[in-house]
């Protein structure tokens, strides 16, 4: 959640360091993930004059960290960030940087369906049916919808908002430095966003008791 900013602070004091240093200046990376990478690759691209000597330590034999692939049974698959959301900011940005080709989820014309696992079993599935008929599909999404209603009432709303409401603070970060102060610690930092108190609870305590999604949770 906090990796950019701690990548950008890193950068401030790799820079200070660098101009410090002075020729054969040298600077010592822990770690080739995204953060470490995009630290390498800022540092050496924006140094004017004195280009400091990159060192990178890595335990794996790969760069990238997280986002990495396994290749189990002959099939590969994301063993880390699989996708973007379209609120972060940074790593679209960092798409485009990079010129990657982001790959937008095809629309689906099924029906609105879903399921809800509680680590053990699914304690709701509702109806799951593609058809060819846009009709039909419209009719299963609405009696999905139907069906979620009676259960849970309006606690969906209420988490949508939830979740609206919690990345809207999020978004506050990647105001500009004329709105945006400069933060001494990640305390001071969370508390400016309003994300603080979040720190101090578990994720089911804040929708039971502040959001009132006890039928939903439960």
């Amino acid at each position: 959640m906090f990796l950019f900013p701690l990548k950008i602070f890193s950068l401030l004091a790799l820079f200070s360091f660098t101009a410090a240093g002075g020729d054969g200046a040298t600077v010592c990376i822990i770690g080739s993930g995204i953060g470490g990478s995009s630290v390498a690759h800022f540092l050496r691209r924006y140094s004017t004059n004195n280009h400091p000597k990159i060192l990178i330590f890595e335990r794996q034999a790969v760069v990238g960290g997280r986002i990495a692939s396994v290749t189990i049974g002959g099939e590969a698959f994301e063993a880390g960030a699989s996708i973007l959301h379209p609120k972060n900011y940074h790593a679209w940005n960092y798409t485009n940087l990079l010129n990657l080709t982001r790959k937008r989820p095809s629309s689906s014309e099924g029906s609105f369906s879903l399921g809800i696992w509680d680590g053990d079993g699914f304690v709701i599935k509702t109806l799951n049916l593609k058809s060819s008929w846009g009709i039909v599909n419209k009719i299963v999404s609405f009696f999905n919808g139907i069906y979620l209603f009676m259960r849970y009432g309006f606690s969906l709303v209420k988490m949508e908002g939830f979740v609206d409401e919690t990345v809207k603070k999020f978004l506050k970060y990647y105001e500009g430095v004329e709105t945006r102060p400069v933060f001494e610690s990640a305390d001071e930092m969370l508390k400016w966003a309003g994300l603080f108190n979040l720190t101090g609870k578990s994720l089911k305590e804040e929708l039971v008791v502040g959001v009132k999604l006890a039928p939903f949770v439960d």
